[in-house]
């Protein structure tokens, strides 16, 4: 009996399968929606051109007059304002 059911639910899965693949070929494709009209200044501007602009300008490194920080540095940084929103987080309970 299970082999019989096994047997059954294959069948129902390759026609279901001969079914999608028959129908996809038949659809028929609608047309392309028309390109959306440029904004107000950005006449021939190519934005893949714009995004590799920006790119290029933050790989470059530290903009003139800022300095390079280091790791040590950004990791004091980032651990010292860790520690002030955890005490302003335990003031919170303390008053709550």
């Amino acid at each position: 009996m299970k082999r019989a059911l096994a047997w059954v639910a294959g069948l129902a899965g390759i026609a279901a399968l001969g079914r999608l693949l028959a129908r996809r070929g038949t659809t028929s494709q609608a047309p392309a929606p028309a390109p959306a009209e440029p904004l107000a200044g950005e006449d021939d501007v190519d934005p893949a051109e714009v995004l590799r602009r920006k790119l290029a300008a933050q790989r470059s490194g530290p903009a003139e007059g800022e300095q390079a920080e280091t790791l040590d540095e950004r990791r004091a940084r980032i651990h010292a304002r860790a520690q002030e929103t955890i005490a302003s987080m335990r003031d919170g309970e303390d008053r709550a």
